[in-house]
C-alpha cells in the first residue's frame, strides 16, 4: 500500500510538470509567432490587446487649429435718417477701432463706419424694429480663408456724377452713363489673432463702354458696347474685425446734403414713398475647419 501511495504522487508530481511546460509553451509570444500559431484566449487577456495608449509628447510641435471664415452681409434698407442721424444708435458702435485718418476720409465721402459687439445686438434689433417698413436681404460667403461678394445697390442708372476725396485730399470727380452701382466686399482673416478678419468694402461703376470698329474693305463703322467695371479704391473703406463683433457700414449725416459723394450714390436711393438709407451689417463668424459653419442668424 505504501509503495502504490508512492506511485501516486509520483505520477500526481509528473502531470504537474508537464502541465507547467505547456503553459509556458503558450504564453510566450516568440514561440507563437515563430509556430505561426495565434495566441488564442491567452494573448486576449494578457497580451496587451487593452493596453493604454501612449501619452503624447508635451514637447512635441502642436499644430495650431485651421480656422476659416464665414461672411455674412445683412443688407438693411430703412428710411432716411433711421441710423445715418440716429445718435442712440451710434453711442453703441466704437468708431475708435478704427484707422483714425480712413475715419475721417470715409466721413468727407458721406459714409460713417464702426464696430458693434454681439452682446449689443438685442439694442440694435429693437431700434431697427421701429421701422417694421424696412427690409433686408442677406448673403454670405463660402468658407475660407479670404472670400469676396458683390452687393448691387442701384442698376440701370441712365447718368450719374460721382465726386469724392482721395487720401491725398485732392478733390476728383467721374460722370458715368448707363450703368449700375455695386459695392465689392472682400475679406481675409487674420494670421496672427484667431478668428480677427480683415474686411474691405469698395464702390464699382460698372457700365457699359461704346467703341467703335471701322472696316477696311467696305469702309463700314459698327459700334460695339463693352461692359466694364471701375473701382473706386479712393475710398478706402476697411476695417479689422474681431471675434464676436460686426462692422456697421451706412451713410452719415451730411450725405444727404452732399447728394454726389460716394456716400449719397452707393447708400442713398429714392424709394417708392421716401428716401432710402442702406445699411450694411457685415459678420465675420470664425470657425475651425472640423467644425460645421454656424447657422445663427443676428437679425432673427
Amino acid at each position: 500500500m505504501i509503495r502504490s501511495s508512492m506511485l501516486r504522487l509520483v505520477n500526481a508530481f509528473c502531470v504537474a510538470l508537464a502541465l507547467a511546460g505547456c503553459n509556458r509553451a503558450v504564453g510566450t509570444d516568440d514561440e507563437g509567432i515563430r509556430s505561426g500559431r495565434g495566441h488564442g484566449s491567452f494573448s486576449l487577456t494578457s497580451g496587451g490587446a487593452i493596453a493604454q495608449p501612449s501619452l503624447a509628447d508635451r514637447n512635441a510641435a502642436r499644430r495650431s487649429p485651421q480656422v476659416v471664415i464665414v461672411l455674412d452681409i445683412y443688407h438693411l434698407m430703412l428710411p432716411a435718417g433711421a441710423v445715418s442721424n440716429s445718435d442712440d444708435f451710434w453711442k453703441r458702435i466704437d468708431e475708435d477701432s478704427i484707422d483714425v485718418a480712413t475715419h475721417d476720409l470715409l466721413l468727407k465721402n458721406g459714409i460713417r463706419i464702426g464696430l458693434g459687439h454681439d452682446n449689443d445686438w438685442p439694442y440694435f434689433k429693437g431700434l431697427l424694429g421701429k421701422h417694421p417698413a424696412s427690409r433686408q436681404n442677406r448673403l454670405r460667403s463660402e468658407p475660407g480663408k479670404e472670400g469676396y461678394l458683390e452687393l448691387e445697390m442701384q442698376a440701370a442708372i441712365p447718368e450719374q456724377s460721382i465726386f469724392g476725396i482721395d487720401d491725398r485730399g485732392i478733390d476728383w470727380g467721374r460722370r458715368f452713363e448707363k450703368c449700375d452701382d455695386l459695392l465689392g466686399i472682400s475679406f481675409i482673416a487674420s494670421t496672427h489673432n484667431t478668428g480677427e478678419a480683415l474686411v474691405k468694402v469698395c464702390p464699382i461703376v460698372r457700365g457699359l463702354r461704346q467703341t467703335y470698329s471701322v472696316s477696311v474693305l467696305n469702309n463700314e463703322e459698327t459700334q460695339i458696347e463693352q461692359n466694364h467695371s471701375e473701382h473706386l479704391y479712393d475710398m478706402r473703406c476697411e476695417a479689422a474685425v474681431p471675434v464676436n463683433t460686426f462692422l456697421i457700414v451706412s451713410p452719415s449725416k451730411e450725405a444727404s446734403q452732399l447728394t454726389t459723394s460716394l456716400g449719397a450714390t452707393f447708400l442713398t436711393s429714392e424709394g417708392k414713398a421716401e428716401p432710402i438709407e442702406h445699411v450694411l451689417v457685415v459678420v465675420p463668424r470664425a470657425f475651425r475647419t472640423n467644425e460645421p459653419p454656424p447657422a445663427a442668424d443676428i437679425l432673427n
